[in-house]
Protein backbone atom coordinates (compact mmCIF):
# COMPACT_ATOMS: atom_id res chain seq x y z
CA UNK A 1 0.00 0.00 0.00
CA UNK A 2 1.07 3.14 -0.68
CA UNK A 3 0.31 6.50 1.16
CA UNK A 4 1.25 8.87 -0.98
CA UNK A 5 -1.83 11.51 -1.99
CA UNK A 6 -0.45 11.65 -5.45
CA UNK A 7 -0.64 10.46 -8.94
CA UNK A 8 2.06 7.70 -7.63
CA UNK A 9 -0.43 6.13 -4.61
CA UNK A 10 -2.43 3.04 -5.81
CA UNK A 11 -3.93 2.53 -2.11
CA UNK A 12 -5.08 3.90 0.94
CA UNK A 13 -7.38 2.64 4.40
CA UNK A 14 -10.16 4.76 5.50
CA UNK A 15 -10.74 5.02 9.53
CA UNK A 16 -13.88 3.96 10.46
CA UNK A 17 -14.68 7.08 11.80
CA UNK A 18 -17.91 6.75 13.30
CA UNK A 19 -17.49 3.36 15.13
CA UNK A 20 -17.77 5.47 18.14
CA UNK A 21 -21.48 6.69 16.58
CA UNK A 22 -24.33 5.47 19.16
CA UNK A 23 -26.57 5.93 16.48
CA UNK A 24 -27.37 2.93 13.74
CA UNK A 25 -28.03 1.86 10.23
CA UNK A 26 -32.07 1.94 9.67
CA UNK A 27 -33.99 2.67 6.28
CA UNK A 28 -37.18 4.76 6.92
CA UNK A 29 -40.63 3.26 6.91
CA UNK A 30 -41.31 5.45 4.09
CA UNK A 31 -38.80 4.43 1.50
CA UNK A 32 -41.01 3.04 -1.48
CA UNK A 33 -43.96 5.94 -1.06
CA UNK A 34 -41.32 8.53 -1.31
CA UNK A 35 -39.00 6.80 -3.77
CA UNK A 36 -41.96 6.35 -6.04
CA UNK A 37 -43.03 9.99 -5.64
CA UNK A 38 -39.76 11.25 -6.00
CA UNK A 39 -38.33 9.31 -9.06
CA UNK A 40 -41.73 10.35 -11.10
CA UNK A 41 -41.19 13.75 -9.93
CA UNK A 42 -37.46 14.03 -11.55
CA UNK A 43 -38.59 12.11 -14.43
CA UNK A 44 -41.37 14.79 -14.99
CA UNK A 45 -38.17 17.18 -16.18
CA UNK A 46 -37.25 14.52 -18.70
CA UNK A 47 -33.74 15.24 -17.61
CA UNK A 48 -31.65 12.35 -19.59
CA UNK A 49 -30.23 10.66 -22.42
CA UNK A 50 -30.90 7.35 -23.12
CA UNK A 51 -27.47 6.49 -21.02
CA UNK A 52 -28.27 8.78 -18.04
CA UNK A 53 -31.73 7.16 -17.62
CA UNK A 54 -30.17 3.75 -17.73
CA UNK A 55 -27.95 4.43 -14.87
CA UNK A 56 -30.66 6.21 -12.98
CA UNK A 57 -32.84 3.98 -12.98
CA UNK A 58 -30.14 1.14 -11.25
CA UNK A 59 -30.19 3.05 -8.40
CA UNK A 60 -32.44 3.88 -5.22
CA UNK A 61 -34.26 6.89 -4.08
CA UNK A 62 -35.61 7.15 -0.64
CA UNK A 63 -36.41 9.46 2.24
CA UNK A 64 -39.94 11.29 2.75
CA UNK A 65 -40.74 13.30 -0.58
CA UNK A 66 -39.43 16.71 0.53
CA UNK A 67 -36.21 15.21 1.75
CA UNK A 68 -35.77 13.01 -1.61
CA UNK A 69 -36.66 16.45 -3.52
CA UNK A 70 -34.14 18.35 -1.68
CA UNK A 71 -31.13 15.70 -1.53
CA UNK A 72 -31.66 15.36 -5.40
CA UNK A 73 -31.57 19.14 -6.70
CA UNK A 74 -28.30 19.79 -3.97
CA UNK A 75 -26.70 16.93 -5.49
CA UNK A 76 -27.02 18.14 -8.89
CA UNK A 77 -26.39 21.67 -8.27
CA UNK A 78 -23.13 20.87 -6.66
CA UNK A 79 -22.23 18.69 -9.84
CA UNK A 80 -23.35 21.33 -11.44
CA UNK A 81 -21.29 24.12 -10.20
CA UNK A 82 -17.95 21.45 -9.70
CA UNK A 83 -17.38 22.66 -13.93
CA UNK A 84 -18.93 26.31 -13.34
CA UNK A 85 -16.64 29.65 -13.06
CA UNK A 86 -17.57 31.74 -10.35
CA UNK A 87 -20.05 34.27 -12.85
CA UNK A 88 -22.04 31.42 -13.92
CA UNK A 89 -22.15 29.83 -10.24
CA UNK A 90 -23.70 33.29 -8.93
CA UNK A 91 -26.50 33.00 -11.78
CA UNK A 92 -27.20 29.72 -10.78
CA UNK A 93 -27.46 30.75 -6.97
CA UNK A 94 -29.54 34.02 -8.02
CA UNK A 95 -32.13 31.62 -9.97
CA UNK A 96 -32.69 29.57 -7.28
CA UNK A 97 -32.95 31.89 -4.17
CA UNK A 98 -35.14 33.60 -6.66
CA UNK A 99 -37.66 31.10 -6.29
CA UNK A 100 -37.17 29.96 -2.79
CA UNK A 101 -38.64 32.47 -0.43
CA UNK A 102 -41.99 31.95 1.35
CA UNK A 103 -43.97 34.38 -0.46
CA UNK A 104 -42.01 33.13 -3.96
CA UNK A 105 -45.12 31.00 -5.13
CA UNK A 106 -47.09 34.14 -4.71
CA UNK A 107 -44.94 36.76 -6.31
CA UNK A 108 -44.09 37.10 -9.76
CA UNK A 109 -40.20 36.23 -10.13
CA UNK A 110 -38.05 37.37 -13.37
CA UNK A 111 -39.21 35.12 -16.41
CA UNK A 112 -36.07 33.68 -16.53
CA UNK A 113 -35.72 32.87 -13.66
CA UNK A 114 -38.84 30.94 -12.83
CA UNK A 115 -38.79 29.26 -16.53
CA UNK A 116 -35.38 27.99 -15.96
CA UNK A 117 -35.59 24.64 -14.50
CA UNK A 118 -33.64 25.09 -11.54
CA UNK A 119 -36.45 27.57 -10.72
CA UNK A 120 -38.91 25.75 -11.93
CA UNK A 121 -37.70 22.62 -9.60
CA UNK A 122 -37.09 24.84 -6.33
CA UNK A 123 -40.80 26.33 -6.67
CA UNK A 124 -42.06 22.91 -6.40
CA UNK A 125 -40.07 21.78 -4.00
CA UNK A 126 -40.87 24.92 -1.96
CA UNK A 127 -44.29 24.31 -3.12
CA UNK A 128 -44.80 20.74 -0.83
CA UNK A 129 -41.97 22.12 1.97
CA UNK A 130 -44.17 25.18 2.99
CA UNK A 131 -46.95 22.57 4.16
CA UNK A 132 -44.39 21.04 6.34
CA UNK A 133 -44.65 23.75 9.16
CA UNK A 134 -46.79 26.32 10.45
CA UNK A 135 -46.81 29.89 8.19
CA UNK A 136 -44.43 31.87 9.23
CA UNK A 137 -42.49 28.85 11.66
CA UNK A 138 -39.06 29.76 12.61
CA UNK A 139 -37.64 26.98 10.34
CA UNK A 140 -38.71 28.74 7.07
CA UNK A 141 -36.35 31.35 7.80
CA UNK A 142 -33.37 29.12 8.69
CA UNK A 143 -34.09 27.04 5.96
CA UNK A 144 -33.59 29.86 3.42
CA UNK A 145 -31.04 31.90 5.37
CA UNK A 146 -28.33 28.04 5.15
CA UNK A 147 -29.52 27.80 1.73
CA UNK A 148 -28.37 30.87 0.88
CA UNK A 149 -25.20 30.79 2.25
CA UNK A 150 -25.14 27.35 0.41
CA UNK A 151 -25.36 28.68 -2.68
CA UNK A 152 -23.23 31.79 -2.26
CA UNK A 153 -20.14 29.83 -0.95
CA UNK A 154 -20.45 27.42 -4.04
CA UNK A 155 -19.76 30.44 -5.90
CA UNK A 156 -16.67 30.77 -4.02
CA UNK A 157 -16.04 27.37 -4.33
CA UNK A 158 -15.98 27.84 -8.22
CA UNK A 159 -13.74 31.09 -7.39
CA UNK A 160 -10.86 28.89 -5.61
CA UNK A 161 -11.46 26.00 -8.53
CA UNK A 162 -10.38 29.03 -11.24
CA UNK A 163 -7.75 30.16 -8.82
CA UNK A 164 -6.13 26.89 -8.04
CA UNK A 165 -6.48 28.13 -4.65
CA UNK A 166 -6.21 25.56 -1.70
CA UNK A 167 -7.05 26.81 2.07
CA UNK A 168 -5.96 26.34 4.97
CA UNK A 169 -7.67 23.65 7.29
CA UNK A 170 -8.97 25.99 9.54
CA UNK A 171 -9.62 28.24 6.57
CA UNK A 172 -11.26 25.53 4.40
CA UNK A 173 -13.53 24.07 7.30
CA UNK A 174 -15.47 27.76 7.38
CA UNK A 175 -16.12 27.47 3.80
CA UNK A 176 -17.18 24.38 3.85
CA UNK A 177 -19.77 24.21 6.38
CA UNK A 178 -21.53 26.36 4.00
CA UNK A 179 -20.52 24.21 0.81
CA UNK A 180 -21.37 20.76 1.97
CA UNK A 181 -24.75 21.29 1.98
CA UNK A 182 -25.69 20.61 5.72
CA UNK A 183 -27.18 23.45 6.73
CA UNK A 184 -30.26 23.53 5.21
CA UNK A 185 -30.47 20.06 5.10
CA UNK A 186 -30.27 19.78 8.98
CA UNK A 187 -32.65 22.93 9.13
CA UNK A 188 -35.21 20.44 7.26
CA UNK A 189 -34.95 18.66 10.60
CA UNK A 190 -36.84 21.54 12.44
CA UNK A 191 -39.98 21.15 10.04
CA UNK A 192 -43.16 20.70 12.20
CA UNK A 193 -41.28 20.23 15.19
CA UNK A 194 -42.36 23.51 15.97
CA UNK A 195 -39.09 24.74 18.06
CA UNK A 196 -39.13 28.58 19.00
CA UNK A 197 -36.23 30.63 18.46
CA UNK A 198 -34.54 30.41 22.17
CA UNK A 199 -34.37 26.55 21.49
CA UNK A 200 -32.75 26.92 18.39
CA UNK A 201 -30.69 29.73 19.08
CA UNK A 202 -29.07 27.94 22.58
CA UNK A 203 -25.39 27.44 22.62
CA UNK A 204 -25.65 23.91 23.01
CA UNK A 205 -28.15 22.93 20.26
CA UNK A 206 -25.91 25.46 18.57
CA UNK A 207 -22.80 23.53 18.80
CA UNK A 208 -24.24 20.26 18.32
CA UNK A 209 -25.64 21.33 14.88
CA UNK A 210 -22.33 22.56 13.86
CA UNK A 211 -20.91 19.66 15.15
CA UNK A 212 -23.11 17.80 13.28
CA UNK A 213 -21.80 19.32 9.94
CA UNK A 214 -18.43 19.28 10.90
CA UNK A 215 -18.60 15.38 10.84
CA UNK A 216 -20.55 15.37 7.77
CA UNK A 217 -17.88 17.03 5.89
CA UNK A 218 -15.47 14.57 7.28
CA UNK A 219 -17.07 11.12 6.49
CA UNK A 220 -18.04 12.93 3.18
CA UNK A 221 -14.62 14.28 2.35
CA UNK A 222 -13.27 11.20 3.03
CA UNK A 223 -14.95 9.39 1.21
CA UNK A 224 -15.59 11.58 -1.83
CA UNK A 225 -11.77 12.10 -1.90
CA UNK A 226 -10.92 8.72 -4.22
CA UNK A 227 -13.36 10.90 -6.58
CA UNK A 228 -12.28 14.05 -6.51
CA UNK A 229 -8.67 12.93 -7.19
CA UNK A 230 -9.73 11.46 -10.16
CA UNK A 231 -11.91 14.41 -11.32
CA UNK A 232 -8.83 16.75 -10.83
CA UNK A 233 -11.12 18.37 -7.94
CA UNK A 234 -9.51 17.22 -4.52
CA UNK A 235 -8.83 21.18 -4.10
CA UNK A 236 -11.96 21.18 -2.30
CA UNK A 237 -11.20 18.35 0.14
CA UNK A 238 -10.47 18.49 4.13
CA UNK A 239 -7.53 16.19 3.49
CA UNK A 240 -5.48 18.14 0.73
CA UNK A 241 -4.73 20.81 3.69
CA UNK A 242 -4.46 18.54 6.23
CA UNK A 243 -1.67 16.74 3.81
CA UNK A 244 -0.15 20.63 3.49
CA UNK A 245 -0.95 22.08 6.64
CA UNK A 246 0.44 19.32 8.22
CA UNK A 247 2.70 17.90 6.07
CA UNK A 248 1.63 15.02 5.57
CA UNK A 249 1.14 11.74 2.94
CA UNK A 250 -2.55 10.52 2.48
CA UNK A 251 -2.72 7.58 5.05
CA UNK A 252 -1.24 9.89 7.87
CA UNK A 253 -3.63 12.90 6.42
CA UNK A 254 -6.62 9.88 7.22
CA UNK A 255 -4.62 8.76 10.61
CA UNK A 256 -4.96 12.27 11.48
CA UNK A 257 -8.60 13.02 10.36
CA UNK A 258 -9.28 9.81 12.38
CA UNK A 259 -8.18 11.04 15.64
CA UNK A 260 -9.85 14.95 15.00
CA UNK A 261 -13.50 13.24 14.33
CA UNK A 262 -12.76 11.30 17.42
CA UNK A 263 -13.15 14.94 19.01
CA UNK A 264 -15.37 16.50 17.60
CA UNK A 265 -17.79 13.31 18.33
CA UNK A 266 -16.96 13.45 22.06
CA UNK A 267 -17.58 17.32 22.40
CA UNK A 268 -21.21 16.10 20.48
CA UNK A 269 -22.17 13.77 22.51
CA UNK A 270 -20.50 15.68 25.31
CA UNK A 271 -23.29 18.55 24.63
CA UNK A 272 -25.76 16.28 24.17
CA UNK A 273 -25.80 15.11 27.53
CA UNK A 274 -25.81 18.53 29.09
CA UNK A 275 -28.85 19.81 27.10
CA UNK A 276 -30.68 22.57 28.91
CA UNK A 277 -34.84 21.89 29.84
CA UNK A 278 -37.17 23.78 28.03
CA UNK A 279 -40.34 21.73 29.72
CA UNK A 280 -41.43 18.16 28.40
CA UNK A 281 -42.88 19.35 25.57
CA UNK A 282 -40.41 21.05 23.69
CA UNK A 283 -37.40 18.72 25.39
CA UNK A 284 -39.41 15.90 23.55
CA UNK A 285 -39.01 17.84 20.17
CA UNK A 286 -35.77 18.95 20.80
CA UNK A 287 -34.65 15.29 21.45
CA UNK A 288 -36.68 14.12 18.10
CA UNK A 289 -34.39 16.89 16.04
CA UNK A 290 -31.60 15.71 17.97
CA UNK A 291 -32.38 12.35 16.69
CA UNK A 292 -32.46 14.13 13.41
CA UNK A 293 -28.58 15.02 13.44
CA UNK A 294 -27.23 11.73 14.46
CA UNK A 295 -29.33 10.23 11.70
CA UNK A 296 -28.29 12.05 9.19
CA UNK A 297 -24.69 11.86 10.30
CA UNK A 298 -24.79 7.89 10.49
CA UNK A 299 -26.31 7.91 7.23
CA UNK A 300 -23.87 9.98 5.39
CA UNK A 301 -21.32 7.12 5.59
CA UNK A 302 -23.60 4.19 5.14
CA UNK A 303 -25.07 5.74 1.69
CA UNK A 304 -21.49 6.46 0.89
CA UNK A 305 -20.86 2.91 0.97
CA UNK A 306 -24.08 1.79 -0.32
CA UNK A 307 -24.56 4.08 -3.28
CA UNK A 308 -22.18 4.50 -6.35
CA UNK A 309 -21.16 7.84 -6.15
CA UNK A 310 -17.37 7.91 -4.59
CA UNK A 311 -17.06 4.06 -4.66
CA UNK A 312 -18.77 2.46 -7.85
CA UNK A 313 -19.73 -1.25 -7.23
CA UNK A 314 -17.17 -1.52 -4.67
CA UNK A 315 -18.42 -0.12 -1.88
CA UNK A 316 -20.00 -2.92 0.28
CA UNK A 317 -16.25 -4.31 -0.43
CA UNK A 318 -14.40 -1.13 0.80
CA UNK A 319 -17.00 -0.62 3.80
CA UNK A 320 -15.73 -4.16 5.24
CA UNK A 321 -12.22 -4.09 3.82
CA UNK A 322 -11.70 -0.50 4.46
CA UNK A 323 -9.34 -0.44 1.36
CA UNK A 324 -9.75 2.02 -1.61
CA UNK A 325 -7.74 1.58 -4.88
CA UNK A 326 -7.63 5.66 -6.53
CA UNK A 327 -8.61 5.17 -10.13
CA UNK A 328 -7.10 6.95 -13.50
CA UNK A 329 -8.36 10.64 -13.66
CA UNK A 330 -11.72 10.46 -15.12
CA UNK A 331 -14.31 13.55 -15.90
CA UNK A 332 -16.92 15.04 -14.22
CA UNK A 333 -19.94 13.71 -15.27
CA UNK A 334 -21.40 16.46 -17.50
CA UNK A 335 -17.80 16.81 -19.32
CA UNK A 336 -18.92 12.75 -19.71
CA UNK A 337 -21.82 13.28 -21.30
CA UNK A 338 -20.27 16.32 -23.50
CA UNK A 339 -17.15 14.62 -24.61
CA UNK A 340 -19.16 11.60 -25.82
CA UNK A 341 -22.13 14.20 -28.05
CA UNK A 342 -20.60 14.92 -31.22
CA UNK A 343 -22.22 18.07 -31.28
CA UNK A 344 -20.27 19.11 -28.38
CA UNK A 345 -17.58 21.33 -29.18
CA UNK A 346 -17.36 24.03 -26.06
CA UNK A 347 -15.24 23.08 -23.86
CA UNK A 348 -16.60 22.50 -20.24
CA UNK A 349 -16.15 25.79 -18.43
CA UNK A 350 -16.22 28.10 -21.31
CA UNK A 351 -17.73 31.41 -21.39
CA UNK A 352 -20.13 30.20 -23.94
CA UNK A 353 -21.30 28.22 -20.62
CA UNK A 354 -22.62 31.26 -19.39
CA UNK A 355 -26.63 31.72 -19.24
CA UNK A 356 -27.64 33.63 -21.65
CA UNK A 357 -24.82 32.42 -24.45
CA UNK A 358 -25.40 30.02 -27.38
CA UNK A 359 -23.08 26.76 -28.18
CA UNK A 360 -23.91 23.67 -29.33
CA UNK A 361 -26.37 22.46 -26.85
CA UNK A 362 -28.17 24.33 -25.36
CA UNK A 363 -27.90 25.87 -21.59
CA UNK A 364 -31.17 23.78 -20.40
CA UNK A 365 -30.27 21.37 -22.08
CA UNK A 366 -26.71 20.78 -20.87
CA UNK A 367 -28.22 21.12 -17.10
CA UNK A 368 -31.02 18.00 -17.99
CA UNK A 369 -27.82 16.27 -19.22
CA UNK A 370 -26.11 16.79 -16.12
CA UNK A 371 -29.04 15.31 -13.68
CA UNK A 372 -27.91 12.22 -14.47
CA UNK A 373 -25.54 12.55 -11.51
CA UNK A 374 -29.43 11.98 -9.24
CA UNK A 375 -28.32 8.09 -9.83
CA UNK A 376 -25.95 8.36 -6.86
CA UNK A 377 -28.69 9.71 -4.28
CA UNK A 378 -29.32 5.93 -3.57
CA UNK A 379 -29.79 5.09 -0.23
CA UNK A 380 -29.15 8.50 1.54
CA UNK A 381 -32.49 9.83 2.47
CA UNK A 382 -33.97 6.84 4.07
CA UNK A 383 -30.49 6.37 5.50
CA UNK A 384 -30.57 9.83 7.29
CA UNK A 385 -33.87 10.29 8.53
CA UNK A 386 -35.38 7.12 9.71
CA UNK A 387 -36.44 7.87 13.27
CA UNK A 388 -36.86 11.80 12.25
CA UNK A 389 -38.72 11.12 9.31
CA UNK A 390 -41.31 8.12 11.42
CA UNK A 391 -41.54 10.25 14.39
CA UNK A 392 -42.07 13.70 12.46
CA UNK A 393 -45.21 11.92 10.75
CA UNK A 394 -46.58 10.86 14.02
CA UNK A 395 -46.26 14.26 15.17
CA UNK A 396 -48.08 16.05 12.29
CA UNK A 397 -51.16 13.22 12.71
Amino acid sequence: MSSSGNSESTQYRLPDLLRNWPWTRHLSPHYARAKKESSAWVASFRPFKSKGQKAFDACDLNFVRAGCDLMNFYFVYDEYTDIADASVANELATIVIENMTEDSLDQDVPSSSSTHILGQMTRQFWKRASTLAKPGSPCFAHFIATSERYLRAVSLEAEDRAMHRVRSFDDYFILRRDTCGARPTLALIEFGLDLPEEVTSDPVIQALTQDAVDLIILVNDMHSYIREISCGLADHNVLTPIMRDYNLDLQSALNWMDTYTSRVIERFLSNQARMPSWGPDIDARVRMYIDGLGQWVRGNDDWSCEGKRYHGSDGLVIRDTRMVTICPRKANYIQEDESTDMGATTAPGSKSKKLGGTSSRTKLDRIRMEIQSWWYINLVQGLLFKNMARKFLAWKI
